[in-house]
């Protein structure tokens, strides 16, 4: 495509707009900077939220009440799984609209204050767990099966504020030249997270 006076128009990710031997400027280290922080307590995020795959399924089959008496069926553990794919379905675009709606109000939280938002809800999920297992501390047989879906839910809604939040926080930051790479170390942090959560 030519623009008016008969040049190419030079894009911002185009090679001719993103020249390899030109040095970073102090801005563009700073947002390197800030996304390395927040993948770094990323990992911690992401090491909790993956023990719904390890010790929540153990949890799940040796100490919830999973059998539906009315149909003579035990509940698989594995299929508590399908709380975190579904209340994403049901809640994400609650949250996209949240965030627009904060936003036209003028209100909308930072990107950090997005995230640390996302590591109480977590932290709540657990929480709600520690109450349920009082009452095997009481005597009970058994835990209500709804107390882990309940700790599942808030799981998702931290999810819902760290990791599209941290997408779009790479996509912004990142300089040109780097956005790929700067992507690689957020996705990264899911690697250790999974490597650190088993």
């Amino acid at each position: 495509m030519v623009n008016a006076v008969g040049e190419k128009p030079v894009h911002k990710y185009s090679k001719e707009g993103c020249k390899k031997d030109e040095l970073l400027t102090w801005i563009e280290k700073q947002r390197i900077m800030v996304i390395v922080i927040l993948a770094f307590f990323g990992i911690f995020f992401w090491t909790a939220f993956e023990q719904a795959g390890v010790s929540l399924t153990f949890l799940a089959e040796q100490h919830f009440d999973r059998v539906v008496t009315s149909i003579n069926f035990v509940i698989p553990a594995s299929w508590f799984q399908s709380v975190n794919p579904i209340a994403i379905l049901l809640f994400a675009p609650f949250f996209a609209g949240l965030w627009l709606y904060l936003k036209d109000m003028g209100r909308e939280p930072s990107i950090p204050v997005k995230m640390g938002a996302g590591l109480c809800l977590l932290s709540l999920g657990f929480m709600v767990l520690v109450f349920a297992s009082k009452t095997l501390d009481a005597g009970a047989a058994t835990i209500s099966p709804l107390w882990l879906v309940g700790a599942y839910v808030l799981f998702t809604f931290g999810e819902l504020c760290i990791s599209p939040i941290g997408l779009s926080m790479v996509s912004k930051l990142s300089p040109a030249k780097f956005a790929c790479l700067m992507m690689g170390v957020w996705f990264l942090t899911s690697a250790f997270a999974n490597i650190l959560a088993g």
